[in-house]
């Protein structure tokens, strides 16, 4: 019973941090687009958020195909889960998060509103949970994980914390 229990526990959790990632990416991209409100930024900025917005659907894209099968929004691999260490995951453990906040801070800088960086701010505070959530799973998963994590960064590239 206990484990059952600890089970459903766990998928909560996960089912958490994956609704509150999509209702923010939800707003930011169809509720809080700059250009609806009047309010969007202009010249220079709304080109750089624009362009990282770009580049992070660009780096979402070749992450998962880094990871094919074993891809997942959930923060539990997948049973048949093989562990992704080559191509974007050479330089960062969660290249897709790392991109995710890159839409995110384009869009904030694209739209402009102060709410648009506080949802960032909060999407960047649940990826990070969301990750630390993922890795204890993906250290019970697979025994190579400690190894990969401690010689390379969670979402910068070379950069440790």
């Amino acid at each position: 019973m206990k484990n059952r229990l600890d089970e459903l526990v766990v998928s909560a959790q996960a089912y958490i941090y994956v609704i509150i990632q999509f209702v923010i990416l939800g707003i930011l991209v169809f509720y809080f687009p700059g250009s609806h409100t009047g309010n969007s930024a202009t010249g220079g900025l709304l080109i750089i958020g624009r362009s990282l917005q770009a580049l992070a659907i660009i780096g979402v894209l070749l992450s998962a195909l880094t990871i094919r099968s074993s891809l997942s929004i959930m923060p539990i691999p997948k049973t048949n889960a093989v562990l992704g260490t080559g191509g974007l995951y050479k330089y960062v453990r969660h290249p897709m998060y790392s991109f995710v906040i890159l839409f995110a801070i384009g869009s904030s800088l694209a739209g402009g509103l102060m709410f648009e960086y506080l949802l960032t701010i909060i999407l960047i505070i649940d990826l990070y949970y969301k990750s630390v959530f993922e890795e204890k799973n993906l250290r019970q998963k697979f025994s190579a994980y400690a190894k990969y994590a401690a010689k390379t960064p969670r979402f910068i590239p070379f950069f440790r914390a």
